[in-house]
């Protein structure tokens, strides 16, 4: 199995909406993209100072199907138009687990 993992950082001036809004957009992902066997999504709880504000962690059978994922273009017609606009950053991860 493959684990992927993003954490975003938002912009300063992102509002409360605007983050809702992009956590509503990711959490259509597993209904656009094939492979997805485990998909969460959630905004920071603000419990510590200095963590991104939104991450996503996604399971996938194999890299094959991860590649699928991450080249769908789900991303950047669902997920980029709102996102994109208050996203000052962001990392990714993929391990085997």
């Amino acid at each position: 199995m493959i684990r992927h993992i993003t954490l975003i950082d938002f912009k300063e001036d992102a509002t409360q909406e605007q983050k809702d809004e992009a956590l509503q957009a990711f959490r259509q992902l597993p209904q656009h993209i094939p492979g997805i066997l485990e998909f969460q999504v959630g905004l920071d709880l603000g419990l510590l100072e200095g963590n991104a504000g939104l991450a996503v962690q996604a399971t996938f059978a194999n890299r094959e199907a991860f590649i699928t994922y991450s080249r769908h273009e789900a991303h950047g017609s669902v997920v980029f138009p709102v996102c994109g606009p208050i996203m000052a950053g962001y990392s990714t991860a993929q391990f085997e687990g």
